[in-house]
């Protein structure tokens, strides 16, 4: 790139999210990194530096700030890193589409070793002052995020907490003798402190959100996160009888993880982007200054999917027209009132004010909300034929999966077991696999861990039009991919540095700690289907949220292992919870996803010549993005199907089969 002036002239760009908020480019394509979002900071007790995680990485240090020197980089994003109280190991979180995992960095020796098994959501790992114990949050017993106890000499571990709801951020104090963690259930916050041969004891209570405690080294009091509306503050509680809560640092509304504390009299703690050093008589922080250099991507060709024409399979005879209240056409912003969808053909012949109509049978349910059919941009198949039918109750009319062998999809096109329309994907190993267009998307497998022949694979994938995605934001970089599959790190699903690297997020945010996707279980069709028993897995701390200017989002399921359709819901309802108006929410499933497949104008949208897929619903699921799941009837296809025909429907194939 060759800029204009001195060969160091730079210009800066803020972007959202992944850590990339302040670059300067240099005419040899260097970045320089000098400010991270949602940063975790850890001071070593042995000679000061100060361990970072940035862009997915982790970083050391100097105490005094300067050049930063990248110590892991994995395909999966690393976060949270902890100095061993020797200062010659590191424990950190790989944050996998599955989970996150604890892991050591053994710095004299090079070498990575897992503490988690792959079965197991682990967080927030701390180490005991003696170095022989890690405490760390988990939900191993499915019942919520326990605290448990890691003995590295033998692998034992021990449950130490078991409160409803989630115990996190643990931390001991500097004598080893006394625990501090949150307490989160429901709507309520706790930070508690554990002294040694006593009872847990609340020390501070809200409903806003209370995070990151940190021991001062005398012991005397725990520094902590409160975060409200306007921003987060640094507080204190001060180990008083009775305790005193006093606020260290207001204003500093990106305030992202526990301070470090060098001594009793200095600390270190990330907020708005940056580090900040404090005295503790000091009445204002100072900027520690730092960059960190990093090579620019590859850049990629501009994403070009192959547009594709969908047909009708044996459309039903006549005209149809389906009359509703509210109409959200995935086209207009809003709805449109009191309008009439005409059907014809399996297709939409036209949308027009309600009228009259003697040439075409009339179906009218009153006040309902029609909406287009769902897509699912990455699904699982369902287990058997039958499922087809289980996820067209869910709205689902469109869905994108690897195909199944034992599973007929074509069957799915029909009225005897009507289900979505499969949209076939592959999975990619490597440049053997001759691109094939027929496909809507590709999925890159990351156990090559060749990253030459991978990129090569991709670039022969997009040269045919088929998207092609990773399951990381690193590995997408690095192969030229167009999409993360599922939100291990929504934060760093955003913006790119510049428009032509930009990414596509496949939501995967549904976790259990969502009570909002909980309530699916109890949902008529869970119950109907016998799904009421599943339940997500466990896969982040808190509630993601997605940074503002996250560029496009579209919902994919399959991350989150509940049943097909019945997992679509659960992203969308993760979505609005992570910050997504119902519009935007409803644009994920439909009119995005739609762009992203080379369908636009035939699914995902309402307009005339699209594919007649519809889901009518009593409810606004543009003011109440939950109501989607309130279907009344959808139609495929142009057919007809109440939801009650459709439950019934798939109860019957499941016995039959």
């Amino acid at each position: 790139m060759r800029l204009p002036g001195t060969a160091m002239q730079r210009w800066t760009q803020r972007a959202i999210g992944c850590g990339l908020l302040l670059l300067s480019v240099t005419t040899r394509a260097d970045v320089v990194v000098t400010e991270g979002s949602q940063l975790n900071i850890d001071v070593s007790p042995v000679n000061g530096r100060i361990a970072i995680d940035l862009l997915g990485a982790i970083w050391s240090l100097p105490a005094e700030g300067g050049p930063a020197k990248k110590l892991l980089a994995e395909a999966h994003p690393v976060r949270r890193p902890r100095w061993s109280p020797s200062g010659s190991r590191i424990l950190f979180a790989s944050e996998t589409p599955d989970g996150s995992r604890l892991r050591l960095l053994d710095l004299e020796q090079a070498r990575v070793t897992p503490l988690s098994g792959v079965e197991f959501h682990d967080q927030d790992g701390a180490w005991h002052p003696d170095g022989e114990r890690i405490v760390f949050a988990s939900d191993r017993n499915n019942t919520g995020l326990d605290l448990w106890e890691h003995d590295l000499a033998t692998g034992l571990e021990w449950r130490i907490t078991d409160w409803p709801g989630d115990e996190t951020e643990p931390a001991w104090s500097a004598s080893g003798r006394h625990l501090v963690y949150v307490h989160h259930n429901q709507q309520r916050y706790a930070l508690m402190l554990r002294r040694h041969g006593e009872t847990d004891q609340e020390i501070a209570v809200a409903a806003a959100t209370l995070s990151a405690p940190a021991w001062r080294p005398d012991g005397s009091l725990i520094t902590f996160l409160r975060e409200e509306a306007e921003g987060a503050s640094l507080q204190m509680a001060i180990l008083s009888e009775p305790v005193l809560i006093r606020e260290i640092a207001g204003g500093e509304s990106e305030a992202s993880g526990a301070a470090s504390w060098v001594d009793r009299r200095q600390m270190f703690y990330p907020a708005d982007g940056e580090i900040r050093s404090r005295g503790f008589e000091d009445r204002r922080s100072r900027r520690l200054h730092f960059r960190a250099m990093l090579d620019t991507p590859a850049p990629r060709a501009p994403r070009q999917v192959s547009r594709k024409t969908l047909a009708v399979s044996n459309p039903p005879q006549g005209r149809l027209v389906i009359r509703s209240s509210r109409l959200f056409d995935g086209v207009w912003q809003g709805y449109r009132a009191n309008m009439d969808v005409v059907i014809a053909g399996g297709r939409i012949e036209a949308i027009e004010p309600q009228a009259d109509r003697d040439d075409a049978t009339l179906i009218d349910l009153g006040d309902v909300t029609i909406i287009p059919g769902l897509i699912d941009s990455w699904s699982a198949m369902p287990d058997t034929l039958s499922g087809g039918t289980a996820i067209l109750a869910y709205g689902v009319t469109s869905l994108v999966a690897e195909p199944d062998p034992t599973i007929d999809a074509t069957l799915w096109e029909g009225e005897m077991q009507p289900g979505p329309r499969l949209l076939p994907a592959v999975t990619v190993t490597g440049q053997a696999d001759i691109p094939d267009a027929r496909y809507f998307l590709a999925r890159m497998a990351s156990e090559s861990g060749d990253i030459a022949a991978t990129r090569a694979a991709t670039d022969a994938w997009r040269a045919a039009g088929v998207p092609v995605a990773a399951e990381s934001r690193t590995e997408a970089i690095a192969t030229g991919a167009d999409l993360v599959l599922g939100a291990a790190t929504t934060a760093s699903a955003a913006r790119q540095s510049n428009a032509a690297n930009e990414l596509t997020l496949v939501s995967g945010l549904a976790d259990a700690g969502n009570a909002e996707v909980l309530a699916l279980l109890e949902s008529r069709q869970a119950i109907a289907l016998g799904q009421h028993a599943k339940r997500p897995s466990r896969r982040f701390g808190g509630l993601p949220r997605l940074p503002a200017g996250a560029g496009t989002v579209v919902a994919g399921s399959r991350q989150n292992r509940l049943p097909p359709g019945l997992a679509l819901h659960a992203e969308l309802r993760a979505l609005a919870a992570a910050g997504m108006d119902g519009e935007q929410v409803l644009h994920a499933a439909g009119s995005n996803a739609a762009r992203l497949l080379g369908l636009d104008n035939q699914i995902g949208t309402l307009t005339p010549g699209a594919l007649a897929d519809l889901v009518l619903i009593s409810g606004d699921p543009l003011a109440t993005p939950g109501d989607a799941l309130r279907i009344v009837a959808v139609v495929r296809n142009g057919r007809f199907f109440s939801l009650v025909n459709l439950l019934e429907r798939a109860r019957s194939q499941v016995r039959v089969e």
